[in-house]
């Protein structure tokens, strides 16, 4: 697979308007990231083979929700979801950060997200935890779950990485934008259930996921 250096000078970068951010490099104007369709190609490829290589890895050691947790997210997630879902809490490590990060940084995207200061990532149905799993965390966490068994893995993938390398800012991408409203409700009181996953699937069903 090539290298995004290498797909840089393949053609002149089409310039994609997004929200500005003054820390996402100079080599971009404000409120354009400058990306052609073939690095962008090359990105969500790259990502799915991260995810999908992560995924068997942790996979590997993770561990059913303990009885408590299920208790609790019982009322918001399907007993199917709960079940199959692994959890890996990490200690004296942290998630190790995909090579494809520094490339994208090299193209003056240093606003990329950092790996390593993140509280949980999720592989499809793996959840790993950088910091102590909290019943926030977790829900969040459980809430992308949701959103990757709905899209799948490609469509997940293609629908957030578009959105924050046009935007810098992966809190614009409309999937993550959900997930902490949902997130945000759960908080405001846990008395009163809901179903996520009727949640997710009305809001792709409307195409939400696809605008900035």
């Amino acid at each position: 697979m090539r290298s995004l250096s290498y797909s840089w000078h393949l053609a002149r970068p089409v310039p994609v308007k997004g929200e500005p951010r003054a820390n996402c490099g100079e080599r971009r104007s404000e409120g354009e990231c400058k990306l052609i369709e073939e690095q962008v190609i090359n990105v969500l490829a790259r990502v799915c083979s991260y995810m999908c290589g992560q995924r068997e890895y942790y996979l590997s050691f993770g561990k059913p929700l303990d009885k408590e947790h299920v208790a609790m997210m019982r009322p918001f997630f399907s007993p199917t979801l709960l079940a199959g879902t692994k959890v890996v809490q990490l200690e004296g490590q942290r998630i190790k950060e995909p090579s494809y990060c520094q490339e994208i940084r090299a193209l003056q995207f240093r606003c990329f997200q950092d790996f390593a200061h993140m509280a949980s990532m999720t592989f499809e149905d793996v959840l790993v935890f950088n910091d102590k799993i909290t019943e926030r965390l977790l829900f969040h966490a459980l809430v992308r779950s949701v959103q990757f068994q709905v899209l799948g893995l490609d469509r997940y993938v293609e629908l957030f990485f578009r959105v924050f390398l046009a935007t810098g800012w992966r809190f614009s991408a409309p999937l993550e934008a959900h997930a902490f409203e949902l997130e945000a409700k759960f908080v405001k009181n846990r008395e009163i259930p809901f179903s996520v996953e009727e949640a997710v699937r009305t809001r792709a069903s409307q195409n939400r996921y696809e605008s900035l």
